[in-house]
């Protein structure tokens, strides 16, 4: 197969800018997303019917329902009421719902992980049940979950392929339009491949610079 290597160099600076946008959209995701799973996890272990049982039933939905149905769900649906956001910010909001979902989840068997007799010495010594949660049993679930986080943070990135359907001109949309050009898609998409892989390895090897801190605090 003749490989035209000129293409692939050529095309590199619009790729990466891609990717660039590729990357901002899934750490803007992760962010929430952790924030938001976090706050489901909560809910989940706060032992009220009237929190875990629409909180379980929104975990289930995301979980069963097709990522690219809820991109469509998300970019369509708003403007159903007047509210036009932009196919960027729409691509975030869809991914950072997703993985909530899924992270609700490890963060709660993080938490459920914890010692029990941890709650009771915090309780013995007058702290409250936020500053424990936030001082002592969240610094602790974070080290136990970082490995399943840096996973779902792996996931989303490529998930977010999906995301130029809704003409998002992130990575996987610059390859499609320079394919739609040059008509050369076997070295396009294998340059696309290859910083996605290079973009996960990325993440990969931060995560076990983290966890190598982490094994300081543990």
């Amino acid at each position: 197969m003749d490989i035209n290597v000129d293409l692939i160099i050529d095309s590199l600076p619009i790729l990466l800018k891609g990717a660039l946008v590729t990357l901002q959209m899934s750490l803007l995701a992760i962010v929430i997303g952790t924030i938001s799973g976090l706050v489901l996890a909560v809910f989940l272990l706060s032992g009220k019917k009237t929190l875990i049982v629409p909180t379980r039933i929104f975990i289930n939905l995301l979980r069963g329902i097709p990522f690219i149905i809820q991109i469509f769900i998300v970019y369509f649906s708003f403007s159903n009421f007047g509210l036009e956001i932009p196919a960027f910010t729409s691509g975030v909001i869809a991914m950072a719902l997703n993985t909530a979902a899924f992270q609700a989840d490890i963060i709660r068997a993080g938490i459920e992980s914890i010692p029990k007799g941890q709650h009771e010495a915090a309780f013995a010594l007058g702290i409250s049940k936020r500053q424990t949660m936030i001082r002592i049993l969240i610094p602790q679930v974070f080290v136990k979950i970082l490995p399943s986080i840096t996973n779902e943070l792996i996931t989303l990135l490529k998930n977010s392929s999906l995301v130029s359907v809704i003409a998002v001109v992130d990575l996987t949309r610059v390859g499609q339009q320079i394919v739609s050009t040059s008509y050369r898609p076997a070295e396009i998409y294998i340059a696309v491949a290859l910083l996605y892989f290079l973009m996960n390895l990325a993440i990969s090897q931060g995560s076990r610079y983290l966890e190598r801190k982490a094994a300081a605090y543990r």
